[in-house]
């Protein structure tokens, strides 16, 4: 759980050998860019992680090296074609943004 300059974080998280970088990558980052720069309300959360994503791949591309990172970039991408293909291009929670309703 991320909030600003303040990362909570379960200590399983700080595997010995660094397989769940990542994860403590991606939360830091959200201290850093999401959680202060962004979204005015939940149906702009895009804008959120997409900030976050961007920083926890320059740190990770510092960190792990550039072929680490592309092949972690290929992976979402895969991921992401495969949970479209599933659920539907016209899925509305499928949109880049989701309304919400109240």
């Amino acid at each position: 759980m991320e909030n600003p300059c303040l990362t909570f974080v379960t200590p399983c998280l700080l595997a010995g050998d660094r397989s769940l970088a990542d994860v403590i990558i991606h939360e830091i980052s959200h201290s850093w860019f999401g959680n202060l720069v962004t979204n005015a309300n939940w149906g702009e959360f895009w804008l959120n992680e997409g900030f976050t994503m961007y920083a926890q791949r320059r740190i990770s591309t510092i960190l792990f090296g550039a072929a680490y990172t592309c092949l972690e970039a290929a992976t979402g991408r895969a991921l992401l074609r495969q949970h479209m293909d599933i659920t539907g291009e016209e899925n509305p929670l499928n949109k880049l943004r989701v309304k919400i309703e109240p």
